[in-house]
């Protein structure tokens, strides 16, 4: 869960119009607002880029029970290859599902008629929902049967007998066991409101020819939110603890009043920060009850973005969008070498998304002296449809904006 957030670009974006070079005229000004609520996520798009549940689903075996303190190995010395290979404590089930409501808010000003200052940032609710659930029995029975029929010594039926008195771990024996060995709070119900990163820049005007023209902004990305905690499986943060550091270029072309086409692409460099993480002992069992400093530096983003927007007059137009986003791998450091390996394990990201905008907007009216304010309301809705770990999620987005 603590990922799910990758495919939530909610910033209150603060484009005056579909040419999307334009920036505000000096001394004006622009508030926006925009309300977010997404699909309920159950599913995600995993490191194979197939559609999976969302909770996912584990098996603890002999070499799941080997890896805690408390068996430290000894099974797989005590017990038979074939043995220790299918015996089974049991198969389970997460059923987890997520949904949000964002609401965001900006502000820009039109330092010159070229460069205009912008800040954003979004205030999230969010809520989890997880349990566990059993789907298949322990194999005791089978596992002592085994060592009964194919070896038979005294030691041979000591472990058959030990095998069959182990106690028969159902899903409230699991939760027990990772709350009360390795520390988390209960898998379940989670809530959690805050505010996310802020986002903060200078939009630059290179070129404006009238049908063409070019934009650059860099600008930062602040650790305002709220970070994930290492006790709650199922929580979501609200930001990723470190400054992020950007530029964006966007270009487009105006074929005439009504239909014109642009695009952006925009590089992010994801700062290092030190954070308080569990320390994996395997890669694929990342559960654990110890916890350590790393120096973790997220992959640098990528994200392209080209739309085309077709008036049906001065005041209604539709706005076609396909979004692209790569996030690289991560990178940690700590004194904890192999768990460094462990956590930077398939953190790459992908994903797609289209979008539909339906645009009301008084601007040209405004400009034409139709109409007594300038103002705009889209009615946006967004679907990933593809990616590499990133959420399947849907959202309906509507937002205000207002020049004065």
């Amino acid at each position: 869960m603590k990922w799910i957030l990758a495919a939530l670009t909610i910033g209150a974006s603060l484009s005056t119009s579909a040419q999307v070079w334009k920036t505000l005229p000096k001394g004006v000004r622009i508030v926006g607002y925009r309300n977010v609520v997404t699909s309920k996520v159950n599913s995600n798009f995993n490191q194979f880029r197939s559609e999976k549940s969302l909770g996912g689903q584990f098996r603890v075996d002999a070499a799941t029970l080997d890896q805690i303190p408390a068996f430290g190995g000894t099974l797989q010395q005590a017990l038979p290859p074939e043995v220790y290979k299918n015996l089974s404590v049991g198969e389970y089930k997460v059923d987890a599902s997520a949904q949000f409501n964002v609401q965001g808010t900006g502000f820009g000003y039109g330092i010159t008629d070229r460069v205009m200052f912008y800040g954003e940032i979004a205030y999230y609710q969010a809520q989890v929902s997880a349990a566990i659930k059993r789907t298949k029995g322990n194999t005791y029975e089978a596992a002592a049967d085994y060592l009964e029929q194919h070896n038979g010594g005294v030691m041979d039926a000591t472990i058959a007998a030990n095998l069959r008195s182990m106690i028969d771990a159902d899903a409230r024996t699991v939760q027990s066991f990772i709350t009360n060995n390795y520390g988390y709070k209960p898998i379940g119900d989670w809530y959690g409101t805050g505010y996310g990163d802020m986002e903060t820049g200078f939009m630059t005007k290179v070129v404006d020819r009238g049908v063409w023209g070019l934009m650059f902004y860099p600008g930062l990305i602040l650790p305002t939110g709220r970070q994930d905690d290492p006790d709650i499986l199922q929580d979501v943060g609200f930001g990723d603890g470190q400054v992020d550091v950007f530029s964006e270029l966007a270009t487009g072309y105006v074929f005439n009043d009504y239909v014109n086409f642009g695009t952006t692409f925009r590089y992010t460099y994801q700062t290092a920060t030190n954070k308080e993480l569990r320390i994996p002992s395997s890669r694929d069992f990342t559960l654990s009850s110890d916890k350590g400093q790393f120096n973790v530096k997220y992959g640098d983003k990528i994200n392209w973005m080209v739309n085309g927007t077709f008036g049906v007059n001065d005041w209604l137009s539709f706005t076609p969008v396909y979004r692209f986003m790569y996030q690289m791998p991560s990178e940690f450091n700590s004194n904890y070498g192999q768990a460094d390996k462990f956590l930077a394990y398939n953190t790459d990201k992908m994903e797609h998304q289209v979008q539909l905008t339906t645009t009301v907007s008084t601007i040209q009216p405004f400009l034409k002296k139709k109409f007594l304010l300038p103002a705009q309301i889209n009615f946006n809705v967004v679907q990933t449809v593809a990616g590499k770990n990133v959420p399947k999620v849907g959202r309906f987005e509507l937002e205000f904006r207002m020049l004065f």
